[in-house]
């Protein structure tokens, strides 16, 4: 017999008592919009998913240029966050191991790559690029997200890895430390590209968390000296130093281009040049100052243009022919960069927790990317890398 009051309000009582537990995650409810923090039902796994407790979750800047983006054709609300690290909550029927054949149970802690990929168009089996798959979805801008299935971001208490071409990797080492797999992936990828040698000079123009961690990947690479340049933060040309650059170049101090380009040619270890740059600044006139960097027959290759930032005078003659250069655009990350990745974010010649200066709660995620759009420094610190805890 139901209570009185619930046939009052039109309540069946065992819903009441069988309702499920729910938990928060944010999304975004439109271009330039506002950060919503709701709570959603906590999914069963279905056969074959995973539902991971978050640990820790990188804010990176790419969610502040998509935040600020006019990309109308996202399916607003959508979910953002992609560089996370937690553990495993609960396990769906089947799923026994990792996407390298390493035993999982709950409690494991794992890394998820955000991107998802076909692993059947032309770019995924013919041209072995799947970054460049034709249906390439991603958690981290997953659409509509405020309906079924949730929790399809970072910035939220749990993910649920739910499509089946997911991959996901177990992380044997700390969530401070796993929280940079994202972004190493990234690196390493650069790094495949750039071909390192030892004797090599190679300088990194950028001093945020992708220039500092390019850096330490460069030198475990083998390059014999690095060279890092930034614009103004001397934090973060202090950690370059930690990371392992030889010699810092800051733009405050030297502030003509040509002063730049004729101190790395003095500091290269061949007096010539860098033999690999790596561009890891999101402007365009940042990539043009790389290359003045490069020695020629060198390389250069530009990470840090991920979203538009306009375009620069180039001169095919200038820039490429007569200095001989190669010229690569790495773009995201695939599965082999995560496993590639993992040994190298629990190397502990490289501090890469050091460059955490905030671990904030989800309640200040607005805060922390406006502070970061609009370069301002949080709590009193300049920002390097903001990790969100949302069990804080």
């Amino acid at each position: 017999m139901l209570c009185p009051l619930y046939e009052t309000l039109g309540w069946v009582q065992e819903d009441i008592f069988m309702s499920k537990p729910t938990a928060k995650s944010y999304v975004l409810d439109k271009p330039q919009g506002n950060f919503i923090l709701g709570d959603y039902e906590i999914p069963d796994p279905e056969p074959g998913t995973v539902l991971m407790r978050i640990e820790l979750c990188g804010v990176c800047g790419t969610d502040v240029h998509t935040w600020q983006s006019l990309v109308e054709d996202l399916e607003y609300p959508i979910a953002l966050g992609h560089e996370m690290v937690g553990v495993v909550e609960a396990l769906g029927k089947g799923v026994e191991t990792d996407y390298i054949g390493k035993q999982l149970k709950v409690g494991d802690r794992i890394g998820v790559i955000p991107a998802i990929h076909c692993h059947k168009c032309y770019f995924c089996t013919i041209a072995k690029t799947p970054e460049k798959c034709l249906d390439w979805k991603t958690y981290g801008t997953w659409p509509m997200a405020d309906q079924k299935p949730y929790f399809n971001g970072g910035y939220g208490e749990y993910l649920y890895i739910h499509d089946p071409n997911s991959v996901y990797v177990k992380v044997d080492t700390s969530p401070e430390r796993g929280v940079f797999l994202e972004p190493m992936a990234i690196i390493v990828h650069s790094m495949l590209h750039a071909q390192i040698e030892p004797g090599d000079t190679v300088v990194v123009n950028g001093a945020g968390p992708i220039g500092l961690l390019t850096i330490g990947c460069a030198k475990i690479s083998g390059a014999s000296r690095v060279i890092a340049l930034g614009r103004r933060n001397r934090l973060r040309l202090q950690l370059a130093e930690k990371m392992g650059a030889d010699v810092t170049i800051c733009h405050s101090d030297v502030s003509s281009q040509q002063e730049r380009r004729n101190l790395v040619f003095r500091e290269s270890l061949n007096g010539y040049g860098a033999d690999v740059v790596f561009n890891t600044v999101g402007t365009a006139i940042a990539f043009l100052e790389s290359l003045d960097y490069v020695r020629d027959s060198g390389t250069v290759v530009e990470v840090g243009n991920f979203v538009d930032s306009g375009t620069i005078p180039f001169n095919p003659c200038k820039h490429l022919l007569e200095k001989g250069i190669r010229i690569i655009g790495s773009f995201d990350n695939e599965a082999e960069h995560y496993v590639r990745a993992l040994p190298i974010i629990a190397d502990k010649r490289l501090p890469i927790t050091d460059l955490i200066t905030h671990t904030v709660p989800l309640e200040r995620l607005q805060e922390c990317l406006t502070a970061i759009k609009d370069g301002k420094k949080l709590d009193g610190k300049d920002i390097v890398k903001i990790a969100m805890d949302p069990q804080l």
